[in-house]
């Protein structure tokens, strides 16, 4: 799982998602998290330097400081049981919609109803405080993604490359939402084919 995380990490820093030390990735494995460490580059981890805490974030194993984003991914796994990974990243796309005070909501895109269901936005608070990770964790009750105010984006699954998957989803979503607005034009989809797409979804 660490290869895995050190895997995937290099991609979503190649796709410019998390530029310079920016973005944190976390895994779920028979209880204990998985973390990348403060300060890295997710384009060039290593195994070692991979860090296991438990659920309330004492240090179990490895040699750096844990991510400082660590709370907000504790506490989604406390109001999620059912999923085992994390990714916050900053995707430029989706981060200038949650800068612009944009959810995304407006149905556009039958595969982004369909893979990640309803996109709150979070409203501003600090990185890295309780205060954000509770905002953050409460919108994930029901849903697998969110956009964070003046900060990135968050996704959550049950495997990392699906994690990775909802990722370039929304920032793909966020890019269509983009032009449509740009260009003053947005087909949606009709309210009436929603329920087919969300009965897809679960």
């Amino acid at each position: 799982m660490k290869q895995q995380i050190c895997k995937i990490g290099k991609k979503i820093y190649d796709k410019g998602f998390a530029p310079g030390t920016s973005g944190n990735i976390s895994c779920k494995v028979n209880g204990k998290i998985l973390l990348t460490p403060s300060g890295s580059c997710l384009g060039e981890l290593t195994e070692q330097d991979i860090i296991t805490t438990d659920l309330e974030g004492n240090l179990l194993n490895g040699k750096k400081k844990p991510s400082s984003e660590k709370f907000m991914h504790f506490e989604i796994y406390k109001k999620r049981p059912d999923i085992n990974c994390i990714i916050h990243a900053h995707p430029p796309k989706s981060t200038a919609l949650a800068v612009m005070g944009k959810d995304l909501n407006t149905p556009l895109i039958a595969e982004a109803i369909v893979i990640l269901g309803e996109i709150p936005l979070v409203q501003y608070e600090t990185p890295s405080t309780r205060e954000l990770a509770e905002l953050v964790a409460e919108c994930f009750i029901k849903n697998d993604a969110a956009l964070m105010a003046n900060h990135g984006a968050t996704v959550c699954g049950k495997e990392l490359n699906e994690t990775f998957h909802k990722l370039e989803t929304l920032e793909f979503l966020s890019e269509i939402s983009i032009i449509t607005e740009l260009a003053g034009r947005k087909n949606e989809i009709p309210p009436e084919k929603i329920p087919e797409l969300l009965k897809l979804r679960h």
